[in-house]
């Protein structure tokens, strides 16, 4: 009787480990975890260039600060080259923007994740901001490179120095007097803002990335955090 109770309970005991085993979620590799990140940022970068097409769709492609430089060139005596000078930068800006998907894939791809796993669990926009850290340079001189080979082919790099510095003069907060990196470091500013906001949306709705590596990474992390030692815990 005592054998029987005993083989009962060892059978009991087995068959429990064995169905915790069969829904246990199997741990992601440190490969699979980077991989996982690099889709997410794909997706977040280019929900980020779209919503930013948008937006400049409904308004001013420019940014604000170039309308003092604008001025200056006015009170320096090129009042008749702003409108020619403006739509100049417009169309530079443009070019580099409609190449802003494969600059960042670019730089996703050459991206390298040190504890892919607590930028995972980190949560929020972890995986911009590594992003940001590691490729901002790289980014912003493609950017600049690209639109300094349209601004060439005008008047901006000619009257752009002269009135930078006629402004600066007075200025508290000093433009470039680089036409070229003034709006690549200004549009890469906004799309990695902009791909961090979108980072945070994806990240709360990863299954729509449809991705079988990004749900098995987000789906065995999801509930775990990082503790006061830096390791990665159960909450």
């Amino acid at each position: 009787m005592k054998n029987s109770i005993l083989l009962a309970l060892t059978c009991f005991f087995v068959l429990s480990s064995c169905a915790s085993l069969k829904n246990a979620l199997p741990i992601p590799t440190d490969l699979e975890s980077a991989l996982a990140l690099k889709e997410v940022l794909n997706s977040s970068t280019f929900k980020a260039i779209k919503t930013l097409n948008q937006m400049k769709n409904g308004g001013d492609a420019l940014p604000k600060e170039i309308q003092p430089v604008l001025a200056a060139m006015r009170t320096l005596g090129y009042g008749d080259q702003v409108e020619k000078v403006t739509k100049s930068i417009q169309k530079a800006s443009s070019v580099a923007a409609a190449e802003s998907e494969l600059i960042m894939k670019d730089a996703i791809k050459e991206v390298k994740f040190k504890d892919a796993a607590k930028i995972v669990v980190t949560g929020g926009d972890a995986a911009t901001g590594v992003l940001k850290q590691v490729m901002y340079r790289t980014v912003t001189k493609r950017y600049s490179e690209r639109i300094d080979k349209e601004l060439v082919k005008t008047d901006v790099k000619k009257f752009w120095p002269l009135a930078a510095g006629a402004y600066n003069i007075f200025a508290k907060e000093k433009v470039d007097d680089n036409v070229s990196d003034f709006l690549a470091k200004r549009a890469v500013d906004a799309l990695f803002l902009t791909t961090g906001a979108k980072e945070k949306e994806t990240r709360a709705d990863y299954k729509k990335v449809g991705s079988v590596v990004v749900n098995k990474v987000f789906d065995y992390y999801k509930d775990k955090k990082i503790n006061t030692k830096g390791k990665i815990v159960k909450k």
